[in-house]
């Protein structure tokens, strides 16, 4: 019996310029669906090699004479269409999750990955575009849920005043600060009575955006993972919905990161100034 490496058969397939034609019979359409990573809990599956992912499963099926291997399938998790970072990047990153002796893999439970949902969002018939951050929190019994940890758009931005000249003026403290009670009631000159450069916290004031019904989500437009959860790595997953084989949830970017590096990531990428992050994240205790 003829045995050829995965290596060599996932170079033919994903590589080949054969990929990019049409798809126009029953066979290539099964074959679309089953190399497709439709789903991120797919990824993630085929990131550990499950051997319950569907494409194993087809490829079992369908070509018993190829020897599957870990490294060779993990190429087939890369957008191969436009990666803007060398091979030699990758190699270094397959082998180093590959290595026998401490092989590396994701987990559904550990919370260091994060959701980015690039959004659309409307305050005082304003409409921009903005960033919501999310992540997988767990909970003492085991249960988890999807909770937002940061938030970023240039309209959550305090509004100039209208009057400058209504301020808290330095003879207040004569009156037992009686003034303040004016000032409870002019939130359209908010900035004039809090200190200069002032550090909005953008969480705390649109979740109080929201508390209030203020700001409205027009429209989510996209959704990007990002993976701190191995060592030395980190990682960015988009959605590429095409016709090729080679679509779905794929790797987009890949970076080696320590991890200071990558608790400067989670504060200026993912805005999340939380000090209890933990940058490669832990396991759930179960």
């Amino acid at each position: 019996m003829l045995i050829r490496t995965f290596i060599i058969f996932i170079f033919i397939l994903f590589f080949n310029q054969v990929l990019k034609s049409q798809f126009t019979n029953n066979k290539q359409i099964r074959e679309k669906f089953n190399y497709e990573i439709i789903q991120l809990d797919e990824f993630i599956d085929r990131f550990n090699f499950d051997n319950d992912t569907k494409l194993l499963k087809y490829l079992a099926n369908n070509y018993p004479d190829i020897s599957i291997e870990r490294k060779g399938f993990l190429i087939t998790l890369f957008d191969n269409f436009d990666i803007d970072y060398h091979e030699s990047l990758i190699k270094t990153f397959i082998d180093f999750v590959c290595d026998s002796a401490n092989p590396q893999y994701l987990n559904f439970y550990n919370n260091g990955w994060y959701a980015e949902v690039n959004c659309i969002m409307e305050l005082n018939q304003r409409v921009d575009t903005g960033k919501i951050i999310l992540k997988n929190q767990f909970n003492n019994d085991s249960s988890s849920k999807w909770v937002i940890t940061g938030v970023n758009s240039d309209i959550l931005v305090l509004p100039e005043s209208k009057d400058t000249m209504k301020i808290i003026t330095p003879v207040s403290h004569g009156t037992d600060f009686i003034t303040l009670y004016d000032v409870f009631k002019d939130g359209a000159n908010i900035q004039n009575y809090i200190v200069d450069d002032y550090p909005i916290d953008e969480l705390t004031y649109f979740m109080t955006l929201i508390h209030y019904n203020k700001i409205k989500l027009k429209q989510v437009n996209k959704v990007t993972y990002h993976f701190l959860q191995i060592p030395g790595w980190a990682f960015t997953i988009d959605y590429y919905n095409r016709k090729e084989l080679n679509s779905g949830w794929l790797i987009s970017e890949l970076s080696q990161m320590n991890n200071v590096d990558k608790e400067n990531y989670v504060k200026e990428v993912l805005k999340n100034n939380l000090t209890d992050q933990t940058v490669e994240g832990k396991p759930a205790n179960n």
